[in-house]
């Protein structure tokens, strides 16, 4: 059994969300408060611990989760402090000058780490032991420049600033460089380390899916780049306006929420069960606090004189008969984005229905068919599997594990669809399991369809070759048999008929002329059964011959880079008649002044097309001629070679290049 996980990490989130919540409530309380800052790290606050504490419960070893923990902690704790020393400022409370010079230094504790995280994504280990020094360097700056804004000589509370009593470093001149030296450092170092790791995807010993690994971190370095740049902005704008403040306050939420999209859809750290309960009410909790925060701000302006009380109330009723409505929609789009359609199985049997309609061929119906299914429900893996075992369509690999339904069609079993869970332990919904139900019937019959058109193809091919190998066995018979046979009674009336009696010599010469017009009909059934050429020379010795029987003075060549195999009587008439008239259009409609004929059989398992293949006779007909019409009108020669490629189960592709001239290409099985 699954060990418990421990519970006391939430105690972070709920700790900073109080500390924050207090914050705003302290600062809110006293007018003219500089708020930028405190939105930061209220965002902050907020969402940073909710997702360290996720993975402190399932990853206590990786330190990425307390990072982030620690990250939220130090601003919200600067939230906290600064609300007290605002506020108690103003009323004389005991500790406010402490609290102001802490909320100079304390969020320095958590945006340290916050920006130190990026290098030890996402398994909390360092890129190489080369950025070992790196991260020695980081840590003594980071523990330098702590101890700097803890005693420099100026407070800064809510945008107002004042001298600090406990400080003598001078701001302008020391610790605010120092300070822009330190955050342009982490800034460049976690960029680069992260670029390192996605730029070395799948160069790594054990690493065999290079772009699932650049998929995982790709939405991490983007939200890393963002803070970048938001930082930078912070740190080179002047303070009024405070556009850096602003812009961190939309870049840095993007880091949890990046790691998050990891989680959900490429289990960055395998703890997607947990997270997707909570992501709602994390993010229905921000966007309320954030819309507290406008409504105790904008009626303070308006109800000043009431000292505060009607603000506060006002904006809790506002936000409390917002919640429902508002949870409602965050569900909404949330279950969209985790788990796809599956509360409207219309639209993912209409698209499931868009890929099955856009099929051109009957035997490649269900080519994406595994993807659509994925897609729609946002699984990791879906596989499509014929009565027998085969995969016919698959996306992230066959599942091992997870739902196995039956595709039937009237009774019959076409095959089985499989779907993996969204997590390892986490099975999947009744809602899940409906769409799927949906959804396999109609791949059932999709299933079926290939099967016959499968069944159909093969049983054409086997008619086809049939049919040439009795055509190759009756020409044999009629050439090497009954035509000679003929020929001997003829040459035999000739010799009865030259001793023969006047009176008998007029019916024998008749007899003599019936056979010699027989022996001519064989001749022209044998002929026509199949190209005399094929049986005398071979193909390759048949398409010399027609090359040098060609018309019009083009220079026609044959290339045959081996020796061909013995070939089956279909495949040999097949490539003898689509040469032949690849060629006649060569000559005839293109005008060719040379013609290349290249035939080559190519071996079982040879790589043609980016994929292995089975053993076939590839046959290319290239000229220099004026190439294919931009309005291509399929001919009757054409359709006819495109047709005995298509009976053997092959394909003819004819192309033009941009000089002109075209290319003829039939591959047929053997």
């Amino acid at each position: 059994m699954r060990a418990e996980m421990p519970r006391w990490p939430w105690a972070i989130p709920a700790l900073c969300a109080a500390a924050v919540l207090g914050g705003i409530l302290l600062t809110l309380s006293e007018p003219e408060a500089d708020t930028p800052y405190l939105l930061l790290d209220t965002v902050v606050g907020l969402t940073y611990p909710a997702v360290g504490a996720l993975i402190v419960t399932r990853r206590p070893g990786n330190p990425v989760g307390w990072l982030l923990c620690a990250g939220g902690a130090g601003l919200a704790l600067q939230a906290l402090a600064g609300g007290y020393a605002w506020n108690g400022g103003a009323h004389g409370w005991p500790g406010a000058e402490v609290a102001a010079w802490a909320t100079n230094w304390v969020f320095f504790l958590g945006f340290g780490p916050l920006l130190l995280q990026p290098l030890l994504l996402p398994d909390g280990r360092l890129p190489s032991r080369r950025w070992r020094p790196v991260l020695v360097v980081l840590l003594a700056e980071m523990a330098v420049i702590q101890v700097m804004v803890m005693f420099r000589d100026r407070v800064w509370v809510w945008g107002k600033e004042r001298p600090s009593p406990f400080g003598f470093l001078s701001t302008e001149t020391v610790v605010a460089p120092a300070f822009s030296v330190v955050i342009a450092s982490l800034t460049v170092a976690s960029v680069a380390a992260l670029a390192v790791r996605v730029r070395s995807a799948g160069h790594e010993p054990n690493e065999d899916r290079p772009n699932h690994t650049r998929r995982r971190l790709v939405p991490v370095f983007a939200a890393v780049l963002a803070m970048a740049v938001a930082l930078t902005a912070d740190v080179v704008l002047p303070p009024v306006p405070p556009i850096g403040a602003w812009l961190e306050a939309l870049a840095l939420p993007l880091f949890p929420l990046a790691v998050a999209v990891s989680i959900f859809r490429y289990r960055l750290f395998d703890i997607e069960v947990l997270l997707r309960r909570t992501v709602v009410y994390v993010v229905v909790t921000g966007v309320l606090l954030g819309a507290y925060l406008v409504i105790v701000a904008t009626l303070n302006a308006l109800l000043r004189e009431r000292g505060g009380t009607i603000e506060a109330l006002a904006a809790t009723a506002v936000v409390a008969v917002a919640f429902a409505p508002l949870r409602h929609a965050v569900q909404r789009t949330v279950s969209r984005l985790l788990f796809g359609n599956r509360g409207d199985p219309a639209s993912a049997l209409s698209e499931l229905g868009q890929r099955l309609e856009t099929s051109a061929d009957p035997t490649r119906l269900l080519d994406g068919a595994a993807e659509t299914v994925a897609h729609t429900l946002r699984l990791p893996s879906v596989a499509v599997l014929s009565a027998d075992g085969t995969p016919v369509s698959v996306q992230g690999g066959v599942p091992s594990e997870g739902v196995r339904l039956p595709l039937l069609v009237g009774g019959r079993e076409e095959g089985e669809l499989r779907a993996a869970p969204r997590s390892p332990g986490e099975a999947l919904s009744a809602a899940d399991l409906a769409v799927l139900d949906d959804l396999a019937r109609h791949l059932a019959v999709a299933l079926a369809a290939v099967r016959l058109a499968r069944e159909v193809q093969t049983s054409r091919e086997s008619l086809v070759i049939a049919r040439e190998e009795e055509r190759r066995r009756l020409r044999r018979d009629l050439h090497d048999g009954l035509g000679p046979g003929l020929a001997a009674i003829g040459v035999r009336l000739d010799l009865i008929e030259a001793t023969a009696p006047e009176a008998m010599r007029g019916p024998l010469a008749e007899v003599r002329q019936l056979t010699q017009g027989l022996v001519g009909d064989v001749r022209r059934i044998v002929h026509d059964l199949r190209p005399p050429a094929l049986d005398e020379l071979g193909l390759g010795g048949a398409l010399e011959d027609l090359a040098l029987d060609a018309e019009g003075g083009a220079a026609v060549t044959v290339t045959l880079p081996g020796p061909l195999p013995e070939l089956p009587a279909a495949v040999e008439v097949a490539a003898y008649r689509i040469v032949q008239e690849a060629l006649a259009n060569a000559l005839r409609h293109a005008r060719a002044d040379s013609v290349e004929i290249a035939v080559v059989a190519v071996p079982v398992g040879a790589p043609y097309a980016g994929s292995a293949a089975p053993a076939r006779l590839v046959v290319t007909v290239r000229d220099d001629g004026r190439g294919l019409p931009e309005r291509l009108v399929e001919g009757v020669g054409s359709g006819s070679m495109r047709e005995r490629a298509a009976e053997l189960g092959g394909l003819l592709r004819r192309t033009s290049g941009p000089d002109g001239g075209t290319t003829v290409e039939a591959v047929l099985p053997l």
